[in-house]
């Protein structure tokens, strides 16, 4: 991937979360985005 590019992973629960932190390891250029499940959404 190049700078500046984004990926996005969907769900957190299985193998979401690792494969993200190992992305953003691998590719720090890369912006990763997790979207995931909440019981409450709160926007900040």
């Amino acid at each position: 991937m190049e700078k500046g590019q984004r990926l996005i992973i969907i769900g957190c629960g299985g193998v979401g979360g690792p494969a993200a932190m190992l992305a953003k390891k691998l590719m720090p250029d890369i912006d990763v985005t997790i979207i995931r499940e909440e019981e409450r959404f709160i926007v900040r």
